[in-house]
């Protein structure tokens, strides 16, 4: 027993020399003024630490510390600035001794841990759901898993906590990477990453096994290009990998394995483009990531295993840390999840409201006119409308029943609105603006602004006509409705108090009608946003086509039912936005009287057309008191939050969806308005060229 007893007291005498002696070598190297600073001195013993420790759990608990030292500071002390990241560099640079053993400690740490984990799992986690997958991310910030010390990955967990550290790393300039790669990795030892080697290869084959069960599921085989499963690239992936580990390299081999990765990409394009046309799901778009980004994993591993000469091998291995440590980044932001999951979703959504969007656009004197026509035809119903929600309005209904009634009535008239093919200005701009983004995608530099130009040139042209014709067409016709009411009835259709109850509401000085005007644009967006959502469901899910086959067409005729399924498919984005807008309309003021505050909308066209009723039940008093002076700016003030809000929403969410950055946004939006100061009429009226071309209108101009 003493024995025993006298060794751990020799082996611990040892350790605390060899510390005392690490601590001199690092406090000598700095000068005798700074020595005694609290930084130094941290150092010096973190670094002591990490030399002598005898357990992997200490060296790491160790080597998180430096890492943290480093990235607590600017600046070491001292007279010349240098970053602490420079001044550890220097220091293991300038000292054989304290270089050698460092080496050695990392060599070490590196031995008794493992990396596959790591490169073959770091943001290519299973995707159970959008949803689970976001609280298990939430739960990790929380309540982080249980750690295992020989896991590298467990490792640059505690490394690197933040995206912010994340981000720090991989902005580190080559040179300086490459400096600490030779501080940690003796240069005479080509054996001391064999075990990381290793790791490589076997997390190489890993992640072949992982894009073949992604891309051999039946979602994926149902969009991938028609073959066997033994002609599949993600088949035959798993084999060019396997040989292509069996040889080592060679040319050849690495050939193979190449044609395979090119397939799968073009597979992955393949996949695209079909849920362009068959729909969006958030989960097939997880897997394609997950496929791509492994993919991109495999490469970089390739290229430090087999494809890197010896001196590209440090940047090819900076590389490879930069996908790690991306992904890692990824998996520890929630918003990140969502945008990732969102963002085809979102694309697909807005180009299908771009396509409905397409015939609100007057191209041609045609269109133009066309459209005038529908918007007068779409104000005249609007009077039908409007006098059906004073009527509403004045019964003093239940919140519930209130938003029922009210929202039927707006449902059925815009729905009646687009069977007729007539227009609405305010539903136009959420529908419109994704075709502009549309542009944007598909054009770039001086094209790109030019085509911007030209088509808010249009579109704002086209918004001018359908309001201006909605406007003249419900204001005229309910006048015309309450004379034709107070002539037959003898009375007005509405009673005094009712209209100057409209003129008090109107005013955007006495109410809130700019907020209500405001959140009525936001309605109008979501209702687009609905329709848009719904259509991709029933692509996705092909809903047409199981109604084009459903058994009824035994009894009904099988024609019939694929009438009825092409007037579904051709539909039912419209009756979505219709209905969605219609019910909103209706339940935000109901929604307001039950919680008792101030809360309602305001529609320009629907609010021109209740004032014109009242202007038409003051009779000759019509100003009364010169209110209705002010109602006429709340109404100019409604029509310019109805569309732009809802324009500004739309645009933004699409121009996202395809990747515009702010900076390009703000670029377009410059070289707009100076399109517009030099050249304001063709943002008004049709220019001449336009009239004289007089080219054939796109079918359904006008809707």
């Amino acid at each position: 027993m003493q024995p025993a007893v006298g060794v751990t007291c020799a082996v611990a005498a040892m350790s605390v020399s060899e510390a005392m002696h690490t601590r001199d070598l690092v406090l000598g190297s700095f000068p005798p003024e700074i020595r005694s600073d609290p930084a130094i001195d941290s150092l010096a013993s973190i670094l002591a630490q990490y030399l002598e420790s005898t357990t992997l759990a200490a060296r790491l608990d160790a080597f998180v510390a430096l890492t943290r030292w480093i990235s607590a500071g600017k600046y070491i002390p001292g007279a010349r600035k240098q970053s602490r990241l420079e001044g550890f560099l220097s220091l293991i640079e300038s000292q054989e001794e304290l270089r050698s053993a460092f080496q050695a400690a990392t060599r070490q740490v590196f031995a008794e841990t493992r990396s596959v984990e790591l490169f073959a799992e770091a943001g290519l986690q299973p995707h159970a759901g959008l949803w689970s997958e976001a609280v298990r991310r939430m739960m990790q910030r929380v309540l982080p898993s249980a750690r295992s010390e020989s896991d590298l990955r467990w490792l640059v967990v505690r490394l690197f906590p933040t995206a912010k550290i994340i981000d720090r790393l991989i902005d580190l300039p080559d040179e300086q990477f490459e400096r600490l790669a030779r501080a940690v990795s003796p240069a005479d030892d080509s054996s001391a990453w064999a075990a990381q080697r290793s790791d490589l290869t076997q997390a190489f084959q890993l992640l072949a096994v992982h894009i073949a069960g992604i891309g051999l599921s039946p979602d994926l085989r149902a969009r991938s290009f028609p073959n066997v499963i033994e002609d599949s690239p993600y088949y035959r992936m798993q084999e060019a990998t396997a040989e292509l580990v069996r040889r080592n390299g060679g040319a050849e081999a690495l050939e193979a394995w190449r044609t395979q990765a090119n397939r799968i990409r073009r597979e992955l394009e393949h996949a695209h483009v079909g849920m362009e046309d068959a729909g969006v799901s958030t989960a097939l778009v997880f897997d394609l990531l997950t496929i791509e980004r492994a993919l991109n994993r495999m490469q970089c591993i390739a290229v430090v295993l087999y494809e890197a000469e010896p001196h590209e091998s440090i940047l090819a291995v900076k590389s490879l840390l930069d996908d790690v440590m991306n992904s890692r980044r990824d998996e520890l932001s929630v918003s990140g999840l969502f945008r990732e999951n969102t963002s085809l979703l979102a694309r697909k959504i807005v180009e299908r409201t771009g396509k409905a969007g397409e015939p609100y656009i007057a191209d041609s004197r045609k269109d133009y006119r066309s459209l005038w026509w529908a918007s007068l035809g779409g104000g005249l119903l609007t009077v039908l409308t409007a006098a059906i929600k004073m009527r509403v309005v004045d019964a003093h209904f239940p919140p519930f029943v209130e938003f029922v009634t009210a929202g039927t009535n707006y449902a059925l008239s815009f729905i009646i609105m687009q069977h007729l093919h007539l227009a609405l200005a305010t539903k136009q701009p959420s529908v419109t603006a994704a075709t502009f983004a549309g542009i944007v995608r598909t054009s770039h530099g001086q094209e790109r602004l030019e085509r911007v130009a030209e088509f808010v040139s249009r579109i704002t042209r086209s918004q001018l006509a359908s309001v201006t014709a909605n406007l003249i067409a419900v204001g005229a016709g309910c006048v015309a409705f309450a004379e034709l009411w107070a002539y037959l009835y003898k009375r007005p259709y509405l009673e005094v108090e009712s209209a100057k109850h409209v003129y008090f509401t109107l005013d955007p000085l006495a109410s809130g009608t700019i907020i209500y005007a405001i959140l009525t644009g936001v309605i109008l967006w979501v209702s687009a946003l609905a329709g848009g959502w719904l259509e991709n469901f029933s692509t996705f899910n092909s809903i047409p086509l199981a109604i084009a086959q459903h058994p009824l067409g035994h009894t009904i005729g099988q024609q019939r039912m694929k009438k009825l399924a092409d007037f579904v498919d051709a539909n039912i984005s419209g009756w979505v936005t219709c209905i969605v807008l219609g019910y909103l309309l209706g339940f935000v003021p109901a929604f307001g009287k039950f919680l008792g505050v101030p809360l309602d909308v305001r529609h320009v066209t629907l609010s021109t057309g209740t004032l014109a009723l009242a202007a038409a039940s003051f009779g000759k008093d019509w100003v009364y008191r010169g209110w209705f002076i002010y109602t006429v700016y709340g109404i100019a003030v409604t029509f310019i939050c109805n569309l732009g809000v809802s324009f500004a929403i739309a645009g933004s969410v699409a121009l996202r969806a395809y990747g515009v950055t702010g900076k390009e946004q703000l670029k377009l939006l410059r070289y707009t308005i100076k399109s517009f100061f030099r050249s304001p009429r063709r943002f008004l009226i049709p220019p001449r060229e336009e009239r004289e071309k007089a080219p054939a209108p796109a079918e359904g101009a006008g809707k």
